[in-house]
């Protein structure tokens, strides 16, 4: 399960998510199909001694975007939604291995 942690709102924004529960071994595997998302995603590879696994979305809202806000909001929802979509490909996929 992913847990916001914060945001920094300095361009480009950086929202910050925690992962505790995925087994650290999944990082390369997650890290990759976060290289797919249509945001920038990626984890935050400089904690290697860290068991949690730390996400940093990277927002970059058009000029025209009405409500600054509503778009972070927006797009928290839905990193959350893939994001917990790519552990479920994870996990069904290790564990059809381990069959």
């Amino acid at each position: 399960m992913l847990e916001y942690t914060g945001m920094k709102k300095n361009p480009p924004i950086k929202m910050f998510f925690l992962d505790e529960e995925s087994p650290k071994e999944w990082k390369a595997v997650i890290n990759d199909k976060l290289s797919e998302y249509n945001e920038k995603a990626y984890i935050n590879l400089e904690t290697e001694g860290n068991d949690n696994i730390l996400v940093i979305l990277e927002l970059n809202p058009a000029e025209n975007e009405l409500n600054q806000e509503d778009y972070i909001i927006k797009q928290k929802n839905t990193f959350e939604k893939y994001y917990d979509k790519i552990l479920e490909e994870i996990g069904s996929s290790k564990h059809r291995l381990n069959e």
